[in-house]
């Protein structure tokens, strides 16, 4: 893989050599860790104020402290993962889902899984919470990958790929649904369908139970989950439900507004005092956009954007098939949560709760994310490796 030049050597000579490169791991790292820095800032300038005066926590530096606890634990999470060869996860795939389905079904029995807000996500062992539908997102990745390379063919046959991969991703999409967790399931859905559809997968099967099922899945669930049908409500007129289910995007949008150009400055946010819900998890970017302006959001999407790009590059370079579909997967994951959670904060789609990664507070989505991208830095220093030795 060629690595990316950022320096020359001025010389009058034919053969100008770089004075430095910087290998595509390691970009991807430097911007990971540039991502990590923002939402440490950020973490502590939405939830200063709020945890300060929280008689619960009573102290200014409560989410702050727990995060960078969290980014420790991430970073050795991902320099372990980064050391182990990415061909080792193919032959535990089975296990990794396996295990997936386990930890699903235990959240939702009373007494294992934890219960907040109408919703049983969660293990939580002390101070540590745990939501298993993390996890659901890497270790699908993982299988559908695993699946794909050892027989790209049977992903094209009915019996033999699509009805066997259509029952475990139904029953992983039912269980998370079951939480509730309607956003999760819609979102790992989109996940599988992405990787199957660049793996081969035949429309001819996919296309008629998708338009019969799909309207029939969609009406139940907007008849079982009424916030789900206040939440599309709210979205098709958000004036009217401003003070209401449209009250959270309402506040994201007269902060993104206020930050101007330039923003209003590192810590001056007004919409964070009380205004702005979620405001250090679901709705981050909107305080980004009043403190730090169009100038901070811009950073941040392009950092997400490169972290795209280069994804893009590991997946064109791979040429096994369980890398390339595995880096893919990462990438995706990443990316698409990214946009979600942008487009959720302008108004450009229904309200979802889902994090900014690498930016939100929140400690199990931190950890599976750095154990993911410490898979896709050994998949793309393996391809990094080997160009070395044909060169040299």
């Amino acid at each position: 893989m060629k690595r990316i030049t950022l320096f020359k050597k001025k010389s009058n000579g034919p053969n100008k050599k770089p004075l430095f490169h910087l290998t595509t791991h390691h970009a991807i790292l430097c911007i990971i860790l540039a991502l990590i820095g923002v939402g440490l800032i950020m973490v502590y300038s939405s939830s200063f104020v709020h945890s300060e005066q929280s008689p619960k926590f009573n102290d200014g530096y409560f989410f702050f402290k727990k995060q960078v606890v969290w980014i420790i634990l991430s970073l050795l999470a991902l320099f372990i993962a980064q050391k182990i060869p990415y061909q080792t996860w193919k032959k535990f795939d089975r296990l990794i889902l396996l295990l997936m389905f386990i930890l699903l079904i235990a959240v939702l029995i009373p007494g294992l899984g934890q219960s907040f807000g109408g919703a049983r996500r969660w293990f939580r062992f002390g101070p540590i919470g745990f939501q298993p539908s993390e996890f659901a997102k890497i270790a699908l990745v993982i299988f559908i990958a695993g699946f794909i390379s050892r027989d790209p063919e049977r992903i094209k046959d009915l019996k033999r790929g699509f009805i066997p991969i259509s029952i475990i991703l139904g029953a992983t999409f039912i269980l998370t649904i079951l939480e509730p967790d309607i956003g999760t399931s819609a979102f790992l859905a989109l996940i599988c369908f992405s990787l199957l559809f660049v793996g081969g997968l035949n429309l001819k099967h996919v296309l008629p139970p998708v338009l019969i099922l799909a309207p029939i899945a969609f009406i139940l669930v907007v008849i079982c989950f009424p916030h789900v049908q206040s939440r599309l409500v709210a979205f098709i007129n958000p004036g009217a439900h401003a003070s209401g289910k449209g009250y959270q995007v309402a506040q994201a949008l007269i902060g993104l507004g206020a930050g101007g150009f330039s923003g209003v400055g590192l810590g001056n946010s007004i919409q964070k005092l009380f205004f702005l819900p979620q405001e250090h998890t679901d709705f981050i970017l909107a305080v980004i956009g009043e403190e730090m302006g169009l100038l901070g959001t811009a950073t941040v999407i392009f950092l997400f954007l490169g972290l795209l790009w280069l994804g893009r590059r590991v997946f064109i370079k791979t040429e096994d098939l369980f890398g390339k579909f595995l880096a893919l997967g990462i990438v995706l994951v990443i990316t698409l949560q990214a946009i979600i959670h942008i487009a959720v904060v302008t108004a450009s789609m229904p309200n979802k709760g889902i994090a900014l990664p690498f930016i939100s507070f929140g400690g199990s989505a931190l950890f599976i994310m750095m154990i993911s991208v410490g898979i896709l830095l050994n998949i793309a220093s393996q391809l990094e490796n080997k160009s070395d030795k044909e060169l040299g």
